[in-house]
């Protein structure tokens, strides 16, 4: 069975309708609408370098579970060692308070001290963990089996090296 010439123009005008933005369409509540607001754990505090306290969102962290975030493949001097305060004020001009994270897990999720083993971006899509490693605000360090940005953090390092990048040309070689 063939539509009807009638029928035909009908969906034709229907359609020109919608395509003009003329068409009536039935309103939509908040429910039919898609779900904008940023999703992400959202930074509580910044302990140091390589160390942020947030609260869950419930994808990796639980919802509204406040957790301390370890940075996975960095590692930034601690405090009252040389470069410590710069790599914490670096951290906390990526990670802003209030700001809201992107998360990335690796094999394992959780270390010896409960923290969260996690790669991070912000809300400008800087991959943390990366950038303070190429900026010298922090060294590559392994913690197996959580290797996947591993030749990431490999270049990055180079980079900063070659540089004299942060703590490559600030702090005394050990």
């Amino acid at each position: 069975m063939h539509p009807s010439p009638r029928s035909r123009t009908t969906a034709a005008l229907a359609s020109a309708a919608v395509v003009l933005g003329l068409g009536t369409m039935a309103p939509t509540t908040e429910a039919d609408q898609p779900d904008t607001r940023q999703r992400g754990p959202v930074v509580l505090r910044v302990i140091d370098g390589d160390t942020v306290e947030v609260r869950g969102d419930g994808r990796v962290i639980p919802d509204g579970a406040v957790a301390r975030v370890r940075l996975l493949e960095i590692d930034t001097p601690e405090r009252g060692e040389c470069f410590s305060h710069e790599a914490t004020a670096r951290t906390t001009e990526l990670l802003p308070i209030g700001s809201r994270l992107r998360t990335e897990r690796d094999v394992e999720l959780k270390d010896r001290f409960d923290r969260y083993l996690l790669y991070v971006w912000n809300e400008r899509d800087v991959f943390v963990n990366e950038s303070l490693v190429r900026s010298g605000h922090a060294t590559k360090v392994l913690f197996e089996p959580n290797d996947k940005y591993w030749p990431t953090m490999t270049r990055a390092e180079a980079a900063a090296r070659q540089a004299g990048a942060g703590l490559w040309s600030a702090c005394p070689a050990p």
